[in-house]
């Protein structure tokens, strides 16, 4: 094979248009399309109007433009939506009421959860599976293809199983949600705090356990350059004061000999 028969590689550009039309991409690209449109459904159910639509425009910039707040923004538009409609027009007098979720709760549960599953999914493909560190890559364009996952990878088999994990985590949910309706508060606290806490200290729970993996997965995969500064790092931190002392020391004799050479 000549020089000129030598394939050039791709440019940037075109590897990620190429990794756009992957059928993957496109996949999870109308999972999260169709998980906007059932929650613009659910929301037109409770009568929001044309309000119902601002979580979904929000959530297709967010997945043309691969932003990875995206789901995040999502979910505040929607409380935000949800509180007022509880305000205004008095549909739920409060978050944590009594009675059973209906059908419509259950598929707007299923709608933001497959619209963030499926985000998530989606940025692990075309970006990078955690942010990439700016200390260990100066070129962003490799530090996202290093964390990035391939596409290759995904399967008939993977979006099968993310299809039925939704109906699964939002039966578990109405399970949860019954046991905290049944259980009695502890120390006489007023019912609404009583759920208030419970639910917080789930969040922060799960929060933690994650943080924790991934801090742990972190180190793992760290060059030994990264261990070894680490290392020097937790060293310095208890002996800084007894190192500097005997870095001012080895400075002044260092200083006093050359003195005593010039002298001389």
């Amino acid at each position: 094979m000549t020089k000129s028969q030598i394939p050039k590689p791709a440019s940037p550009a075109q590897a990620r248009q190429e990794l756009r039309s992957h059928p993957a991409v496109r996949n999870y690209t109308l999972v999260c399309l169709g998980a906007l449109f059932l929650l613009v459904v659910c929301l037109a159910d409770r009568g929001l109007g044309w309000w119902c639509l601002i979580p979904a425009l929000i959530g297709s910039v967010a997945l043309l433009l691969h932003w990875s707040l995206g789901p995040p923004m999502v979910i505040v538009s929607l409380t935000g939506l949800m509180l007022a409609s509880a305000r205004y027009r008095r549909s739920y007098p409060y978050w944590a009421r009594d009675q059973v979720p209906t059908l419509m709760d259950l598929l707007l549960c299923v709608a933001v959860l497959g619209y963030v599953m499926g985000h998530y999914r989606l940025l692990s493909l075309v970006r990078h599976i955690f942010p990439p560190d700016p200390r260990r890559m100066r070129d962003n364009a490799s530090a996202e293809s290093a964390n990035r996952r391939s596409a290759d990878q995904v399967n008939g088999r993977e979006l099968a199983l993310l299809v039925l994990a939704l109906p699964l985590w939002t039966v578990l949910s109405v399970v949860v949600w019954s046991w905290m309706m049944d259980s009695a508060p502890a120390l006489e606290m007023p019912v609404k705090v009583w759920r208030t806490l419970c639910v917080g200290w789930t969040a922060l729970t799960i929060l933690t356990a994650t943080a924790t993996v991934a801090g742990y997965l972190r180190w793992a995969t760290a060059t030994p350059e990264e261990s070894l500064l680490y290392l020097q790092d937790q060293l310095w931190r208890p002996t800084r004061r007894e190192q500097g002392s005997l870095n001012r020391w080895l400075v002044w004799a260092r200083l006093r000999a050359q003195r005593k050479k010039e002298n001389s």
